[in-house]
């Protein structure tokens, strides 16, 4: 404002005339109102202007706020296609990815709702392609490869499954994200092998949880030599097991049948001290399989140099028994039964019990009664899935009920009975 009122003053201080000839016509004016008609020459063209270049944008805008109307619906309709997809319908899915799909280029979403409807119709190889599009986006890489281990579950795909292996080392995806699919497989196709390799590279061998997951991998890779009468194989992969779960009855049946040991005396030290750390009713599975040439006494000579302490459990004299019954000992045999008994009726001890009163023929109503008790009896279940709770004879990888991995543990052969400060049953019952 004070410089306009000092321009105003210096005008009407400073009069004077401007003179402008053009092609003979000769204008004068005051410089105050040529300048007045240069400033409203300016504004007009410069409102002439703009008026112009808005007419210009008027459908360039139009065609900017159709397609930004049209994306918003296209982001609307992918939200509520993927919302759809969770509680199954298939025509909104489809509806809605026709019309995300008209403005949306490949986002994340996006691929997930084709994907989705792929999955709807039963493309397999749509549903392929897209997975493996899947694998170069960083935030859906996880889901593709979890994705595609199931793929090659289904179809039996060994070569896929390894390249996704090889895949899924990325440092960022979580193993125990594709864990339970990746033993599934394993499992399915016997393919331990390729797992134990990846499992060495992928998981740190540093607690608990990752030792038992590695040495389970190790386990069934040295059981597939074993099988396929591979034996050194066989003995290097159950080193590495028993090196990371050490006495676990599974692989101590397996080191038996391998004779890991040099001599049979350091065997019998070995034996003992599985027995005595972690005591197992397949201590007679090991001993049958390491001694097979030796006859029924030797082999009860050595099971009791075995079974030392551990006087609580059942089986120890159920197998003491058993011994005793194969070295033709009667009296002594039916003695252990009879305590296995009192600790915990068993249909083995009704069994072999039966056997020795039907074969000494002394009581013949004895020997009626014990064959009802052995009928009426169920085999012993040493195996429990903690996630399903259904029970196995012996120890699987895998629970063929829930698909639960490594959730198969041993049980307290006594959980489901009332015993006294001896740990011996109450109301058994005991045959004399």
């Amino acid at each position: 404002m004070t410089l306009i009122s000092s321009l105003a003053m210096w005008f009407s201080n400073s009069k004077g005339k401007v003179v402008i000839e053009w092609f003979g016509w000769q204008v004068t004016t005051s410089p105050s109102f040529l300048i007045i008609s240069i400033i409203f020459i300016f504004f007009f063209i410069y409102i002439l202007l703009s008026l112009i270049l808005s007419l210009y944008n008027i459908p360039k805008k139009t065609l900017l706020k159709i397609e930004k109307r049209k994306k918003n619906n296209a982001i609307t309709a992918l939200n509520e296609g993927v919302i759809a997809s969770f509680y199954g319908n298939k025509k909104e899915v489809l509806k809605n990815l026709s019309i995300a799909k008209k403005s949306l280029n490949d986002t994340p979403l996006l691929i997930l709702l084709e994907l989705q409807n792929s999955l709807y119709k039963g493309d397999q190889h749509n549903t392929f392609t897209l997975l493996t599009k899947m694998l170069d986006i960083k935030v859906l890489k996880p889901l593709a490869i979890k994705s595609l281990i199931v793929y090659s579950i289904k179809n039996k795909d060994q070569k896929l499954f390894n390249n996704i292996l090889n895949k899924s080392l990325d440092k960022k995806i979580d193993f125990l994200w594709i864990k339970k699919d990746i033993f599934k497989f394993c499992i399915q196709n016997n393919n331990w092998n390729d797992l134990s390799n990846y499992l060495e590279k992928k998981i740190p061998a540093s607690n608990k949880a990752n030792k038992e997951i590695l040495s389970i991998a190790y386990f069934q890779t040295a059981l597939g030599h074993y099988y396929l009468k591979e034996i050194n194989n066989a003995k290097i992969f159950l080193r590495k097991a028993i090196k990371l779960n050490n006495f676990f009855p599974p692989f101590m049946e397996l080191y038996c049948k391998l004779n890991l040991e040099k001599s049979q005396n350091q065997l019998i030290k070995v034996l003992k001290k599985y027995w005595l750390i972690n005591p197992n009713p397949n201590i007679e599975q090991c001993l049958e399989d390491s001694f097979t040439e030796k006859d029924a006494l030797s082999k009860l000579k050595i099971i009791s140099k075995i079974l030392v302490k551990n006087n609580h459990l059942y089986y120890k004299y159920l197998i003491l028994g058993k011994f005793k019954y194969k070295a033709k000992i009667w009296g002594s045999s039916k003695s252990d039964l009879q305590t296995s008994i009192s600790f915990k009726p068993s249909k083995e001890a009704y069994y072999f019990l039966y056997k020795i009163e039907k074969r000494l023929k002394t009581n013949e109503s004895l020997t009626q009664e014990l064959k009802l008790l052995y009928d009426k009896s169920t085999n012993d279940n040493y195996w429990k899935c903690d996630i399903c709770d259904l029970s196995y004879n012996n120890w699987y990888p895998f629970c063929n009920s829930c698909n639960s991995f490594n959730s198969i543990q041993s049980i307290n052969i006594n959980e489901n009975y009332k015993v006294n400060k001896n740990n011996q049953l109450i109301d058994g019952t005991l045959i004399s």
